[in-house]
């Protein structure tokens, strides 16, 4: 029935049944919410934005991802600015193995960038007063990424890269070594 034949009563419940939905998809919504970045949030308020913080390395995932523990929580952490080779890809091994030699157990200091889309928390690693990433990139196990790498630093570490090349150390060893970016592309 139109609303304009209701009567008064009738409105009235239909009214409060329209507040009543909004605001049960509203709880809903948040209540969703907290759930969904429930994992996220110990990290983040242990993790100030861009506060260097001190973690150990529990594990090392391949040449530029670990596992971290910082205040009781595991968080994983991405090296920022650097692109090591993939898992298939030559010289994926060695720079896992260089990578977990130099940090595995140790405890470093993050500078966090960002979060990825995975969840990770995207940093600049240093150990002993050494920026792991620079060492990567120095010892020819990673490329500067192209497209995520734009601060100051990265022409720096464009250098190192430019210098590994011409040295031939590590992946610049072969002919034509792919950055990862470009091989995914390939595989897809």
């Amino acid at each position: 029935m139109p609303p304009f034949f209701c009567n008064y009563n009738e409105l009235e419940l239909e009214r409060k049944s329209q507040r009543c939905r909004l605001w049960l998809s509203g709880f809903l919504f948040l209540l969703f919410s907290v759930f969904l970045f429930q994992g996220y949030g110990s990290c983040l308020a242990a993790t100030p934005s861009n506060e260097l913080f001190s973690a150990r390395v529990m594990h090392v995932v391949d040449g530029d991802s670990l596992e971290v523990s910082h205040q009781g929580k595991k968080l994983r952490v991405r090296l920022w600015g650097i692109d090591s080779p993939e898992w298939q890809q030559k010289f994926s091994h060695q720079a896992k193995a260089f990578t977990s030699n130099r940090i595995h157990g140790q405890w470093v200091e993050l500078q966090p960038k960002a979060w990825d889309k995975y969840g990770r928390l995207v940093a600049v690693v240093k150990v002993g007063g050494q920026t792991l990433n620079e060492e990567l990139l120095r010892e020819g196990l990673a490329w500067v990424h192209i497209y995520y790498c734009k601060e100051p630093i990265c022409r720096e570490w464009r250098l190192l890269e430019k210098e590994a090349r011409m040295a031939r150390r590590g992946l610049w060893q072969g002919d034509t070594p792919v950055p990862p970016w470009k091989w995914k592309q390939g595989r897809k």
